[in-house]
């Protein structure tokens, strides 16, 4: 009885926490921050709980506000991109955006090491919602700049 007793009590007191106030502050170069305080004069405030749910969709739908595209990508983290906004299908290529990118080293056969750039996309579809993020690869020629649009192999690698 002790049990249900203290987890009741448990489940209670988190509750409150869950539905605290949450605040979502700018700063003077447009970078956000998070806090369970309201923001100072020199950013603007929003009220983040609030806009957490008119965010939130049921699962499988895209959300209405735009995403934040990738600040500054290197130059061969761009040429991926540009080479797959003109290769891929997507519903609005106009309203393409770069979320991401990494590199990595791959053996390719007959070549020997390449360095591979994996990006993420998303653009909008029909109705004017981000579909959600699309990743894709681009192996780099020789230069590690250009990417290789040709048929390549990729190694397993050994353990």
């Amino acid at each position: 009885m002790n049990r249900k007793l203290l987890l009741l009590l448990a489940l209670t007191t988190l509750s409150g926490a869950v539905h605290a106030e949450r605040y979502r502050c700018q700063d003077a170069n447009g970078y956000y921050a998070f806090s369970d305080k309201p923001c100072g004069p020199a950013g603007a405030t929003e009220d983040a709980s609030a806009q957490q749910q008119a965010n939130s969709s049921p699962a499988g739908e895209a959300y209405t506000k735009d995403m934040p595209a990738m600040r500054s990508p290197d130059p061969a983290t761009q040429a991926c991109f540009s080479h797959v906004n003109t290769t891929a299908r997507f519903p609005d290529p106009s309203t393409t955006r770069l979320l991401s990118g990494t590199r990595k080293w791959v053996a390719v056969k007959d070549v020997g090491g390449r360095q591979m750039v994996s990006i993420g996309v998303t653009s909008k579809n029909e109705a004017g919602m981000y579909i959600g993020v699309q990743f894709f690869d681009c192996l780099l020629m020789g230069d590690n700049l250009t990417v290789n649009t040709g048929a390549y192999e990729l190694l397993e690698p050994s353990d």
